[in-house]
């Protein structure tokens, strides 16, 4: 879906102003003191954060507009925190808008309200690109979590995975007045606030239009009128007094046997090991630690970043395809989310090597230029995340000579991956009990009343309530891994010596292979791809391989044709899958689910089959492939907030296409 800008302009007050539904976005001067009275007084808010039973309080939002109404929550968060001395309790806030301003419109708008300048220029500087989906922003170290969906609310809402007993504790009912935008105001999002929201889910709105109090009602709601602000005589709020035996529908993909379980819920601090210290790894101890978790990362060398995230040079950009498919879709969420993420390492002090110095995709040959164009063309991803590249603006651009036009990826650049696993890892231990053991190789794997026991090479065990595979290359030997179908290649990427007019290069270069700019005297330069090959020796045909490789894509470049290698550079072995995806999520019990799903391919009604059983309190993140800089970030995110039985930052039909499950349902369908 493309997502639109909203079409606005400010009033002589300096409001903002809908074009498209004629409708004001706050009201002139009184915007932060009708969003404290309608959505922070009528759901009783910060009231209800005193002595809440859970972890995380949860809001949803229907119209994020300005962000005004999340701001004044932050801020009254905030406040709620430091009065209470309260460094327990976690805020997520879960909102929707189909036409996001855009941020120079949005700095405006924001700058009515000074008194909120801190909180507005955290928003601001993590605001997103207009893409469809989920952006997950994070305020006050993690402790409040923004989800803001890009889209139509009536697509997103039933695309929301949800428990039965539902994730929303209170709604703000906002958007455009109901006679402004009717769509949106009807019974399905009435029904799918139901679905939603838990047992004592509150609610308000600034309407009382007579089509909203009914619909509510109509969908469980207990409905009451109450004074407006300002010149607004009434107003609506509520509360949700019991799930309904009639739930809202979801979407089609919302399919029982991709259900995602979450691990068991305990009153102590539990223990997480995970096994494997690459870029799953790491990213995995930071997504749990922000989330409270006591944290044993274990690496089965002597030192972190030994497999496949071990490269001095990794590139960090998105595929993106001209179609909006699945894998394009994660790809472009997970880019928005890692470079948030990377940033703010850096921000906190925490180091690691990098240049975002845009990636180059050439358009090498009239195959790849018209694919590319076809991508631009179909303006399916905004010009601010990759737009196109004339011959003469990519020399420009690339600082080198280079007659080829191309797609250009600004916010790209390379990483150091070890540094960047010190700095997840280093991060994690700031904010948790986080601790890294090196030279610990798994022998043993064994759950033994409701704990796992984990025996390593040395005679030694340990415990933990809950174990997380990130093993990469080595999942291929992983106890309770064995039925899923990895795939193993071999990647050799060369060190080869700044030289010529190589060294003046400024971006990295993608084409089959990739090239970026000088580190530490030395440019990366690779890939090559081996099937079914678990060697790590360094060979010379390969890195004639590689040079040949970047030469016939770069024809027309004398410099790369003049590029010499030295016999240097490393080989490790990727792990993906036969879709090419991650798996993502609890590790299946597949004898078992053979036995439950046995008759898919009879194609009958969702409600005949159960929820899969899955190995208690065992969870993966495997199969990154060569993508891991771009991909891990948020799937490590999506793995933690399932752990933790939180609101999933992906929806449901991405959700399913990264299940560890999918391929054993795959079969059981087509089984005939």
């Amino acid at each position: 879906m493309t997502i639109k800008a909203a079409n606005i302009h400010f009033n002589e007050q300096g409001t903002p102003y809908a074009d498209d539904f004629a409708d004001l976005y706050f009201s002139d001067a009184q915007g932060l003191a009708e969003t404290h009275h309608v959505f922070l007084r009528h759901n009783a808010l910060p009231q209800r954060w005193t002595d809440w039973p859970q972890q995380t309080f949860v809001i949803g939002e229907t119209g994020f507009g300005t962000g005004l109404n999340f701001l004044a929550t932050l801020a009254e968060f905030a406040l709620f925190c430091e009065k209470q001395n309260n460094n327990e309790l976690n805020l997520h806030f879960i909102s929707t808008e189909k036409f996001p301003l855009k941020k120079a419109d949005l700095q405006s708008a924001l700058a009515h309200f000074p008194q909120l300048s801190s909180y507005s220029d955290a928003l601001i500087l993590q605001y997103p690109m207009a893409i469809a989906g989920c952006h997950r922003l994070n305020f006050l170290r993690g402790r409040v979590i923004l989800d803001l969906w890009l889209g139509d609310v009536h697509h997103i809402l039933p695309q929301l995975a949800c428990p039965p007993e539902g994730q929303i504790d209170a709604w703000y009912l906002d958007g455009f007045a109901p006679s402004k935008n009717p769509e949106m105001w009807s019974e399905a999002l009435f029904a799918q606030m139901a679905r939603l929201a838990k047992v004592n889910c509150t609610f308000a709105t600034f309407t009382a239009a007579g089509k909203v109090k009914r619909g509510l009602h109509s969908a469980g709601f207990t409905v009451q009128k109450h004074k407006g602000h300002g010149r607004k005589r009434d107003m609506l709020a509520g509360h949700l007094d019991e799930k309904t035996t009639t739930p809202a529908p979801v979407s089609r993909l919302a399919k029982p046997y991709f259900f995602r379980s979450s691990a068991v819920a305990s009153t102590k601090a539990q223990t997480v090991a995970i096994i494997g210290a690459g870029l799953a790894g790491a990213n995995c101890a930071y997504a749990l630690a922000k989330r409270g978790y006591k944290v044993r990362l274990y690496c089965k060398e002597d030192a972190l970043a030994q497999g496949a995230s071990g490269n001095p040079q990794g590139g960090f950009y998105p595929q993106l395809n001209a179609q909006a498919n699945g894998m394009s879709q994660i790809q472009a969420q997970s880019f928005t989310y890692a470079a948030k993420l990377y940033q703010q390492l850096l921000a906190d002090n925490f180091e690691f090597s990098h240049q975002w110095c845009g990636v180059f995709q050439v358009a090498f040959n009239d195959k790849v230029q018209q694919r590319q164009q076809k991508l631009v063309d179909n303006q399916l991803w905004p010009e601010e995340l990759i737009h196109w590249l004339s011959a003469a603006s990519a020399e420009q651009q690339t600082q080198v000579p280079m007659p080829y036009p191309g797609l250009f990826i600004p916010q790209g650049g390379w990483i150091n991956p070890p540094q960047l696993i010190k700095a997840l890892c280093n991060g994690a231990a700031d904010i948790s009990d986080c601790q890294i053991q090196t030279g610990r190789e798994l022998k043993q794997l064994a759950r033994v009343e409701d704990v796992w026991h984990l025996g390593w090479q040395d005679g030694s065990s340990s415990v933990a309530d809950i174990v997380v595979f990130a093993t990469g290359s080595e999942s291929v030997d992983m106890p309770y891994l064995s039925d899923l179908p990895f795939r193993l290649v071999r990647g050799q990427v060369e060190a080869v010596p700044s030289q010529g007019p190589l060294s003046a290069l400024a971006t990295v270069l993608c084409h089959k292979g990739y090239l970026c700019p000088e580190f530490e005297g030395h440019h990366g330069l690779g890939s090559t791809y081996v099937k079914n090959q678990r060697s790590t020796q360094y060979r010379q045909n390969e890195q004639g391989a590689n040079l040949l490789m970047n030469q016939n894509a770069l024809a027309h470049c004398d410099w790369a044709q003049q590029i010499e290698g030295v016999n240097k550079g490393r080989a490790a072995i990727r792990c993906s899958s036969p879709d090419h995806l991650p798996l993502v999520g609890a590790v299946p019990n597949t004898n078992l689910q053979k036995q439950q799903y046995w008759d898919l391919y009879k194609a009958l009604p969702n409600n005949h089959y159960p929820v899969p059983e899955d190995i208690p309190q065992l969870f993966m993140l495997c199969g990154l492939g060569s993508r891991g800089l771009t991909t891990a970030p948020l799937l490590a995110e999506v793995l933690a907030s399932q752990i933790a039985a939180q609101s999933l930052p992906l929806e449901e039909g991405l959700l399913n296409a990264l299940s560890p499950n999918r391929f054993l349902i795959r079969d059981l369908i087509r089984r005939v």
